[in-house]
């Protein structure tokens, strides 16, 4: 089982992790921001645990990183569970036993449980206890210490409506604007001292889509490039290889070969196979043809063609949107 235990004084450092700390450096999502700041201040008079929280919406959009946000700003701690680290009800109980007065209790990506440990979540969930089954028959009610569950799902509609209920909040995480994503480039190249121009970030926020994970990928490509094809000073480390210059951008694009919405050659060739097939296609004969598996891709490839009206979804298969 994969419990972690992370002190707030060491959440979230951006300088190590790149993940902002506090509400003001997480770009986006205000909708969910205002809320949940009003909820942590009504916690601290209350002295009381903050209601559950349900986060749902796209991997890479932030849920992670909210819910560390909380923790700090609430000045709790936050234990996060891995998804596959509750099969059995003994598994959360055990969980559900660790926590301290006011804890938060982050469950990541898990979208549908068991009917006998949901059971066990919806009474930890109002009244704070647990039943324990006793060997010589019989069940005892554990009262455990009140806290904050926050919970992060890519597929809310596998929930079922009883859990769904427990949540005094639930957040759905947006798609980010395009001055968003131009904020969050600025933002993560600050970081990296790589400096540039307002029209060279906005170029680049066409060759990436609106997840801050994959932007956050993207500047990481981005510094290293420029790092190894520009010119050091004398000690080998200085400040001029610190500057994306238009050519360099474009050297990068080549280099990486990165498309249109940051599309890639795996894109590139779905589209290929389509085009020269000429009719639609099911999604295994396309993974066939790409030498990967049908889940990646469904999961890793079609939804930015998808999103970008490359593709369409039909009874007969995916077609090509010319």
């Amino acid at each position: 089982m994969e419990v972690k235990k992370i002190n707030t004084d060491k959440l979230m450092n951006i300088n190590h992790t790149g993940r902002p700390d506090t509400f003001d450096e997480f770009i986006g999502q205000e909708h969910i921001k205002g809320v949940v700041k009003t909820a942590i201040e009504s916690w601290k008079k209350r002295k009381w645990h903050m209601g559950h929280i349900l986060f749902s919406g796209p991997s890479g959009f932030g849920k992670t990183t909210m819910a560390h946000i909380i923790s700090r700003q609430g000045q709790v701690n936050i234990k996060a569970v891995t998804w596959y680290a509750i099969t059995k009800p003994s598994e959360i109980i055990s969980i559900l036993n660790t926590l301290e007065k006011w804890d938060i209790l982050f469950i990541d990506e898990i979208h549908r449980l068991k009917p006998n440990i949901e059971e066990v979540l919806y009474i930890a969930m109002e009244d704070f206890v647990i039943d324990m089954v006793m060997p010589e028959g019989g069940n005892v009610r554990i009262p455990i210490n009140p806290f904050t569950l926050i919970w992060a799902t890519t597929k809310s509609e596998s929930l079922s409506q009883p859990i769904k209920n427990r949540f005094v909040y639930h957040f759905h995480f947006m798609e980010y604007t395009q001055n968003e994503k131009e904020t969050i480039i600025k933002k993560y190249l600050d970081k990296y001292e790589i400096k540039t121009s307002d029209e060279i970030i906005w170029k680049i926020s066409a060759k990436v889509g609106s997840v801050p994970r994959e932007i956050h990928n993207l500047c990481i490509k981005i510094r290293d490039f420029v790092i190894t094809r520009s010119p050091v000073d004398k000690e080998g480390w200085g400040e001029i290889w610190k500057t994306l210059t238009e050519t360099l951008r474009e050297d990068f694009l080549a280099h990486s070969q990165i498309e249109e919405g940051g599309m890639t050659p795996l894109h590139a060739k779905y589209l290929e196979i389509l085009e020269k097939a000429d009719r639609p296609l099911g999604v295994k004969a396309i993974a066939v043809q790409l030498w990967v598996n049908e889940k990646a891709v469904e999961e890793d490839i079609e939804p930015l063609l998808l999103k970008l009206w490359k593709i369409e979804k039909s009874g007969a298969g995916r077609i090509l949107i010319s």
